[in-house]
This record gives C-alpha cells, structure tokens and sequence, in this order.
C-alpha cells in the first residue's frame, strides 16, 4: 500500500499560488484556526468534566500536556507543509506518506469526524440559545429553530468569500478571549479564593492524581481545528513560510491562554473545592466567578458571548469542510461540479451547499427523533468526531516520517523523524484513552456510541476499497488523487 509519491508532487520554488486567492496573512489564517478551536466554548463545555471526571485541580496541567503532544505533532506538520500545499492536508500527507489507499481513508474519515463535530455545535448552539435567548424573548421556541437559523446563516456567510471570513472570526474571537482574559485578571488581581494564587495546580501531586487520561482528552478536544492552518496553504501568501508559523502560532496562543485561564478559575475556588462545584454544578462553572468577580451584566455578556463563539466554530468548520470536499471534487473522487468557484466571491460555492446540506440532514433526523440537544446530538457527535480527528493526526504523524523518510526531502532528525513519530505515538496514547472513556466523552454507555470507533474504522476501510477499484477501473483518477 506504501507507493512512492512523485516529485512533481510537491510545491518547489518554481510554482505559484493562484494570485486570485492568495489572500491570507498569518494573522488571518490564526484567527481561522483559533475561532474553528472556540475557546469560550472549550472552556464553558469541556473544563468542568475535565476537572470532574479527570484530575481535578491539575486540569491545567493537563492543557500544558495537551499543548505540548500537539506542538511536537506541529514539527512535522509544519515540514510537511513546507513541501505539500493542499487543502485536504491531512489525506495529501497520509497518501505521500503511506500512499493512496490509505490516504483516501484519511480523506474520508476526515470528512466524517468534521460533519460529525459540526453536527454536533449546530446541537450545542440551539441548546444555549433557548437557555440564553428564551427568558429574553418571553418564548419557547425549539432549539431546532436557532439551530437552522444558524445553519443559514453559516451557509450565507460562508459563500461570501475567505478574507470576510476571517475579518470576522477575528472580532468575534478577540471577544471570547478578551471575556476569559478578563476574568482571569480579575481572578488575579483580588488574589483568588481560598488558598489564594497558587502554582499547586501545576505540580506533579495534582497534574497526575485522579484520572489524567480522561483530563488530557478533554483538553486535547478544545484544541481541535488548529490543523486547519495547513487547509488555508493554497489560499494565503507564501504558503511555505506562512503556514508554518501559523500553525506553531496557533498551538502555542491556545496552550498558554488555556493554561493561564484554567489555573486562574482553579484558584478562584480553591484546590479543595475547584472538584467539588465543577462536579455539582458544571452549568453554572464559570458563571458563579464572573458574577463574583465582574457582575451580572458582564455574566450575561459572557452568554451572548458564548453564542458567538459556537458560530465563530460553526463558520471555520464550514470553511474546513467545503475546502476538503472543493479539494476532492478537484481529484475526482466527487462530482467536478463541486470544483466550481463563485463569479463574484471566488469560493467553492456548491461544495458550500452541499456541505450545507450535508449537516441539515443528521440535524433533522436527531429532530424527527427527539434527540435532546446537548446530552446527545453535541455529545455524541463531538465525541465520533474527536475520535476520528486524533486517530488522523496520530496516522499523519506517522506518514510524515516516511515521507521523509522515503523522499529525503527533509533530513534533518528532530524535524523529519523524532517529532513526527513522537508525536504520532502521543497521539495514538490519547486515542486509546478516547476509546477507553468512551462514556465519560459522550455521557453515555449507548451501545450506539460503544459502536463510535467500529464506524471510524468502516469508514476508514470504505476508503481503502474505493481506491482499489478506482485503482482498477479509473486509475487516471486514482492516479491524480492527493496529488
């Protein structure tokens, strides 16, 4: 399955990008990823379990642990990028890696583990928005409703262009940092709660007491949508020197700020406490410190707030997907139709509608069903896909390695060998412990959701069968994908 990946793959000095969409800056491109990583949403929606369920007041060490397995995964993303400019990154290093059938695989769970999250937020938003907006609007509109509105006005945006895009995933994340930065200063400066400001938190007594593995998931979780830097490389300026920097810029913002607001809420309650409330009030969590500490008008502003970060999400998830499958219909693999470009906007416009569609149809089954919002259709589909997500980046990893390996393009040892398989290994570490708390991600021991990582693994091998019969019966096709 290991075929070699040709030379005339790879992005040399002599071939440009399309001038038409080179319109990413490194500042640009980090609000992207950042936005599609929601840090407001990770907060509010992964600490309390994370500290519940996993090691308590060491949650930030944890982050710290998360942040560093993915900052050793980015050495050798970030070489490969240097190399291979495509926007379905993920699958294009696996296929030069690893080769085409295994590279369609990665396409394909991919596409799944993105939808899957995506399903799951438009869940998560129509879920705060009857929490948020009902007592506001003196109604009881479903969450349904808030989650189509949002769904149209993801797909309206969207369709508008890239550079509009990232403008305003960049306001809307400033405002969800600016919030939690705010809390943490205030935290802070009145020196915190009952044992003060500490740097307990940090050390090896809380970091590795309780259960890590399950801490170390979710925090791995609220990091997901980071490797979108790689996506953007055909669409920004100077692919080989931006996408690099953006993707370490980006890892290392979303570690130290995870690290900074999560010890700063830790010792806003206290080590002896922090367990305690986050397990019987996870709802409320960071709402109890920002009355406390900034009043109720900033509490209400951090929910509102809280609403823009999930869109934020929503939109650069849309942009990751409608790039993945633009870049596919490109190959072959999906109708050509979906290659099109916007006359006026210059984006993959039916690969927008299509992915669009794609994301209605799940949502409105888990209606017909009377799927609740949070407790299934967010849980459950962000649990599939973090379980596809980090079971790619760990095979990426890895194919990075024998690529280089392979191709000698790179022979530098941390760069092109250490790092890639390191961090591959660390990956594959969190993905088993994802398998193993199954449960404890998704809230719930449904056989459905026991069945998570057999459909990854469906998927993955439906992959693998398509490109063998296309290597078959089309190989002018099979031939040109990833390349």
């Amino acid at each position: 399955m290991n075929e070699p990946y040709s030379p005339a793959h790879l992005v040399g000095d002599d071939v440009a990008v399309d001038s038409k969409r080179s319109l990413l800056g490194l500042w640009q491109i980090v609000f992207l990823v950042i936005s599609a990583a929601a840090p407001l949403t990770g907060m509010l929606g992964a600490v309390p379990p994370a500290i519940s369920l996993g090691n308590g007041a060491g949650i930030p060490g944890a982050f710290v642990i998360a942040g560093l397995v993915l900052l050793v995964f980015s050495v050798g993303f970030a070489s490969m990028s240097r190399h291979i400019v495509r926007a379905g990154a993920f699958y294009a290093y696996i296929t030069a890696g690893f080769g085409r059938p295994v590279g369609m695989a990665g396409a394909f769970v991919a596409l799944l583990s993105y939808t899957s999250i995506q399903i799951a937020l438009y869940g998560l938003f129509g879920f705060f928005c009857t929490v948020v907006l009902g007592p506001l609007m003196h109604g009881s509109l479903p969450w349904y409703a808030y989650s189509f509105a949002c769904l149209v006005v993801v797909q309206f945006t969207g369709i508008r262009g890239i550079d509009l895009n990232s403008r305003l995933l960049g306001v809307l994340m400033c405002l969800e940092l600016g919030i939690l930065l705010v809390l943490s200063l205030a935290i802070v400066i009145h020196h915190g709660g009952p044992d003060g400001l500490t740097l307990a938190p940090f050390s090896p007594r809380h970091v590795f007491s309780g259960h890590l593995g399950i801490a170390v998931m979710f925090a791995l979780a609220s990091f997901i949508g980071f490797e979108a830097t790689a996506i953007y490389g055909k669409e920004c300026r100077d692919p080989k020197v931006t996408v690099p920097r953006a993707t370490y810029v980006s890892v290392t913002l979303i570690l130290v700020f995870f690290a900074f607001v999560t010890w700063a809420i830790v010792c806003a309650y206290g080590i002896s406490n922090v367990q305690d409330v986050a397990t019987k009030q996870p709802g409320d969590f960071w709402f109890i410190q920002s009355t406390k500490y900034l009043g109720g008008a900033m509490t209400t502003t951090m929910s509102f707030l809280l609403l823009s970060s999930i869109f934020a999400s929503l939109l650069s998830f849309h942009n990751t997907i409608v790039r993945y499958i633009h870049a596919l219909s490109g190959e072959g693999i999906l109708p050509s139709a979906l290659d099109r470009l916007h006359p006026k906007y210059g984006s993959p416009y039916l690969a927008s509608y299509l992915q669009t569609l794609s994301v209605a149809v799940p949502v409105g089954l888990f209606v017909v069903a009377g799927s609740d919002p949070f407790n299934i259709v967010f849980s459950w589909g962000s649990a599939l896909g973090t379980i596809g997500i980090v079971m790619l980046q760990a095979v990426t990893s890895f194919s990075v390695a024998a690529f280089f390996r392979a191709t000698k393009k790179d022979t530098r040892l941390w760069h092109a060998f250490l790092a890639p398989v390191l961090g591959g290994c660390g990956l594959l570490s969190i993905g088993i412990v994802l398998i193993g708390n199954l449960d404890a991600l998704a809230g719930s021991d449904s056989p459905v959701v026991r069945a998570f990582p057999w459909i990854v693994l469906t998927v993955a091998l439906i992959g693998v069968a398509i490109a063998f019969i296309l290597k078959r019966s089309r190989p002018d096709i099979y031939v040109r994908f990833g390349q």
